[in-house]
């Protein structure tokens, strides 16, 4: 499991590494691709994975709010403690309540529970895409800008996606094809970005990220484990939640702080250093799914 474990996490430091490299070299300016990613390429695999998939969530309504309660809980237990991290509250609770569960919370999930947990993840994926582009942006934005919620690219194709899954309407090949062709190339530009952010990062941010990445691990545990005791929930889903729960800070946490300006290094560092620490908080959330 934890050979698993790396195989998932060590391409993210890989291509991490490979545009901090670049970057110390070339300086280039990321800002129109970082805008790109965001207002585009994001959008289009948000859509394309959940179009392909069947999604009810439904089916698993406690689950459902529990994910829910998961995100904002840690938010809210994250507060008052601003100050021990070293960065600013738009930048820290974010980190603490999304996670990275697409690249990595899936695959892991399915590891641990097999194919018959795709539907769990999938819950998973869409509360924390539908919550971190509508809470997540008001809180690293300051202010509530509700056409930033209707007219949000991400948000639109999150029901859009979601509609085509519930038709069941196929997608034609050629436009499946384009569409498959940008997922694969955004999430590595997005660890490209984030890698050459890193390059103008300063000691202190790296001491930020270390501070971040501790205490979202020690708050979302608590959260996770207080839920899986009040909730009537399976096994599987228990076991689901607590990886949810132990999945390091989301990619695009970095992307809205570069979009918002709001302390994008300090943000890179905890997303970078997070995925450092999830080598050891992901095989301790494996072990509590156990018990």
């Amino acid at each position: 499991m934890f050979q698993k474990i790396i195989e998932i996490t060590l391409p993210i430091f890989l291509i991490a590494w490979l545009g901090f490299a670049y970057s110390r070299r070339v300086k280039p300016d990321l800002g129109g691709a970082n805008q790109l990613i965001v207002d585009l390429a994001l959008p289009v695999l948000i859509f394309s994975s959940l179009a392909s998939k069947s999604f009810e969530p439904l089916s698993a309504a406690i689950f459902t709010c529990a994910s829910v309660a998961l995100i904002i809980l840690s938010g809210l237990l994250a507060w008052p403690l601003v100050r021990f991290s070293g960065a600013s509250a738009k930048a820290f609770l974010p980190c603490v309540m999304f996670t990275n569960v697409g690249p990595i919370g899936i695959p892991l999930i399915a590891l641990a529970y097999g194919p018959e947990s795709l539907p769990l993840s999938i819950v998973l994926l869409v509360i924390s895409n539908i919550l971190h582009f509508t809470l997540g942006a008001v809180v690293m934005s300051g202010r509530v800008e509700w056409r930033m919620v209707y007219a949000n690219p991400l948000i639109g194709a999150t029901v859009l996606g979601l509609w085509v899954s519930h038709m069941q309407w196929a997608i034609p090949t050629p436009i499946q094809t384009a569409l498959t062709m940008v997922g694969n190339v955004l999430v590595p530009m997005m660890l490209l970005s984030l890698g050459s952010r890193l390059a103008s990062s300063q000691l202190h941010d790296v001491r930020v990220g270390v501070k971040v990445s501790v205490l979202t691990f020690a708050i979302r545990l608590v959260v996770v484990l207080a839920l899986t005791h009040l909730l009537p929930l399976t096994s599987i889903e228990r076991g689901a939640l607590i990886l949810f729960a132990c999945l390091p800070p989301a990619v695009f946490n970095f992307m809205l702080a570069d979009k918002f300006h709001v302390e994008p290094q300090k943000v890179a560092s905890a997303v970078v250093l997070g995925h450092a620490f999830s080598m050891v908080f992901l095989p301790l959330g494996i072990w509590l799914t156990l018990l």
